[in-house]
């Protein structure tokens, strides 16, 4: 099932979010996701976060239940999936670790040592 985006209405202290399922069958169906803003304050979601975070929990929903509530629950679990994609990400992107450097006493001969530079106008 695909969710469109329909808008949303404030509630008082709560968004209620409005989406529309487009089923295989080509059937439209109504949905509303209902969020309390201080909640999603209390657990640091951004306002441009909660559609987006709406739409997980409309793919998550058991039953035919139109009208969702996204949850006290709901909203720790999306802070800690994206907590822990942002570290996945982190580390798969971060640089390589440097080799530690050699005891300057051990000193190998057969080693490769960079070339110096050529002088300036030896090539002529």
């Amino acid at each position: 099932m695909r969710f469109n985006f329909i808008g949303f209405r404030q509630d008082g202290g709560s968004r209620v979010v409005s989406y529309e399922a487009l089923g295989k069958d080509g059937v439209r169906t109504p949905f509303t996701v209902r969020v309390d803003l201080e909640l999603s304050r209390k657990h640091g979601i951004r306002l441009q976060e909660l559609p987006l975070l709406c739409v997980s929990v409309l793919e998550r929903r058991v039953g035919d239940e139109r009208d969702l509530v996204f949850t006290d629950e709901a909203m720790a679990r999306s802070v800690q999936e994206a907590a822990a994609a942002q570290e996945a990400e982190a580390a798969r992107t971060a640089p390589p670790k440097r080799r530690a450097k050699k005891d300057p006493n051990e000193y190998d001969p057969y080693e490769a040592t960079p070339m110096p530079p050529p002088k300036y106008g030896s090539g002529w």
